[in-house]
């Protein structure tokens, strides 16, 4: 396998990286993208890895292409020798943290994350290659609070998401807050009101697979 990291901290690569920290089993060769050179904007990744411009990608051994970091976990997740499973064990389990990977990229997620692309750090780094929506950047923030707000009562008495243990939900949602609060300092994402999602993030955050995730890859990864 082949995996098309990136050589910034965006949010996407830096999903499937934690992952494959905290997934364990895992091998797998890696290619650096030029992301802040716009190399997957260009010719030959389109033509060659994915059509959509999008990093990270996952090249199998008979050369299809899988996109889509949840989608790239989910395969990680299955092929994985060893380790512990990020997505659940049985039928339930995998119900339950689908459910909540859900809830964390749609409630809080995508919101904040079209408030950043609302920006002028947006306009600069996408150089026309997305069509962006400023207008709609204080509906985006007030989307992301609710949802955060909402995520600090599920975690009343809890330890992370979907239960005791790290999952899929949890590394989408940390990936994505760690990543634009430490790159873009949008602080108001992780604030003392709302404690219980601050606990969760200072968990995630000790964690070692979280030290690393803003790193590309090796050229050849296993663990």
């Amino acid at each position: 396998m082949i995996l098309y990291d990136a050589n910034a901290p965006g949010p996407n690569p830096t999903t499937v990286r934690l992952f494959a920290h905290e997934r364990g089993g895992l091998e797998f060769d890696v290619v650096t993208i030029d992301l802040v050179g716009l190399e997957n904007r260009k010719r030959p990744y389109l033509n060659d890895v994915n059509a959509r411009g999008e990093v990270p990608a996952l090249r199998l051994d008979d050369a299809s292409v899988i996109t889509e970091i949840t989608a790239i976990c989910g395969y990680f997740d299955e092929v994985a020798q060893g380790g512990r499973p990020m997505f659940g064990e049985t039928p339930q389990e995998r119900a339950v943290i689908h459910m909540w990977t859900r809830r964390a990229y749609l409630e809080a997620v995508l919101p904040f994350v079209n408030y950043w692309r609302g920006g002028e750090a947006a306009e600069n780094a996408y150089r026309g290659h997305r069509i962006l929506q400023p207008e709609a950047r204080r509906s985006n923030r007030l989307l992301a609070e609710r949802g955060l707000n909402q995520f600090d009562e599920d975690l009343a008495g809890g330890t992370f998401l979907a239960g005791r243990e790290v999952t899929m939900a949890d590394i989408l949602l940390y990936a994505f807050m760690a990543t634009v609060i430490e790159g873009e300092g949008i602080d108001w994402l992780n604030v003392p009101q709302r404690p219980n999602v601050a606990a969760w993030y200072e968990r995630m955050a000790a964690r070692e697979a979280s030290k690393k995730m803003l790193e590309s890859l090796p050229a050849h990864f296993q663990n």
